[in-house]
């Protein structure tokens, strides 16, 4: 999901946010407030309908950040700690900011959505991320611990993030090798794996039907059958067989949305 994001910016939000947690996380949860009071950014909530979820606005000699309560974004809110963390990610990042100040750049509406297709979007939310999860404390936090959705929602809770936005993290830098497969309406909008998952060949791509034996694919394929549960897969459920392919076992456990009509797949093997 951060592949645009270019290597010289990736170093520079890992070093900056490194810093920040190093002074602003206590018991695992990152004082967005006292950041905006550090630096002296004014915060501001209002309904702006649906307009967006943040923006950060120069307005000399100030900058300014706006949260949209209409969506959701309250102080305390998982969803408006994301989007505050995002907006602290455009006035941290050198070139986000001084391409405000300089109006190089103009102030525009950040949304909360999964899948962010401008590279500025994705360096913010690549930054919330790391300033909201720092990787030391991640690790820390969930190493020694026996993997499945359970974790997850454990790491969610004890950071306070969202439960999406705590999968893809530990995607990226947890302890335990995995794969998540995004799908709505059958249909595969995205996946993820971690740098050491096996690398299989998938029995899907992007944009086509996810596997049909999947537990996800049963969900769609058996009138929305659920199985909520760990459910032990074969290989071939999601990949076909490489030479040198793990025999120990697979699992899938699946989290479903009502609202949106998605299932997230988390797949790993013991």
């Amino acid at each position: 999901m951060n592949n645009s994001i270019r290597p010289k910016i990736k170093y520079e939000i890992d070093k900056i946010t490194t810093f920040l947690a190093s002074n602003f996380v206590n018991d695992n949860q990152t004082a967005l407030l006292a950041i905006c009071e550090d630096e002296d950014l004014q915060l501001c909530l209002d309904d702006y309908g649906n307009y967006f979820d943040g923006m950060l606005v120069w307005d000399k000699p100030s900058f300014y950040i706006h949260l949209n309560t209409a969506k959701g974004n309250y102080q305390q809110s998982k969803r408006g700690r994301f989007t505050l963390a995002h907006e602290l990610g455009h006035y941290f990042i050198d070139c986000h900011r001084e391409g405000l100040k300089r109006k190089i750049l103009n102030s525009h509406p950040s949304n909360n959505i999964l899948i962010q297709h401008e590279t500025i979007e994705a360096e913010a939310d690549y930054f919330a991320s790391c300033l909201l999860m720092p990787k030391n404390k991640l690790r820390s936090f969930t190493g020694g611990k026996s993997f499945s959705f359970d974790l997850l929602y454990e790491l969610s809770n004890a950071f306070d993030v969202s439960l999406t936005a705590a999968i893809l993290r530990f995607v990226e830098v947890g302890t335990h090798e995995i794969m998540v497969v995004f799908s709505e309406n059958n249909q595969v909008k995205w996946y993820q794996r971690s740098a050491d998952f096996p690398a299989l060949p998938n029995k899907f791509r992007v944009g086509g039907n996810l596997p049909p034996t999947s537990v996800a694919g049963e969900f769609f394929r058996n009138k929305h059958s659920r199985y909520t549960g760990i459910e032990p897969i074969s290989l071939d459920d999601w990949f076909y067989y490489r030479h040198g392919a793990p025999s120990y076992p697979l699992y899938e456990q699946c989290f479903y949305s009502d609202i949106y009509n998605y299932v997230i797949s988390v797949i790993w093997f013991k």
